[in-house]
């Protein structure tokens, strides 16, 4: 008896259906490091749309409609300028990032063998 007992159990729950809440990076963007961190990461990306997404990702965090309120521009319009495929200004993304209190920096990147190429002076 016990045998179908257990047999009944498992297929009882090999059907349940398992379900997942959404990962959100947002819920783990809540430090000042952890932002300029990932923003960091992502800008190093070759795709653009990676950036725009992170930033988005950091204005969700900090909440869009302050972000909006902080950057002068409407909510829907910064919605729509840190959608996927969206291809801001880029004064609109600069105006963007002083309303999150962060900012560019330039550093070089490791150069790859075969694709260097040495710059002339002018």
């Amino acid at each position: 008896m016990k045998k179908a007992k257990v047999k009944a159990n498992v297929k009882a729950n090999a059907k349940a259906k398992v379900t997942y809440a959404p990962f959100e990076v947002a819920d783990y963007l809540d430090s000042e490091e952890a932002i300029a961190e990932y923003l960091s990461l992502a800008a190093r990306d070759e795709n653009p749309g990676v950036f725009l997404k992170a930033l988005g990702d950091v204005a969700k965090a900090r909440g869009m409609a302050e972000v909006a309120k902080a950057s002068g521009l409407g909510r829907e319009s910064l919605y729509k300028t840190l959608a996927p495929g969206a291809k801001p200004r880029f004064e609109t993304i600069a105006t963007i990032m002083r309303a999150l209190n962060v900012g560019f920096s330039v550093s070089m990147l490791p150069v790859r063998a075969k694709k260097a190429r040495k710059l002339k002076a002018a």
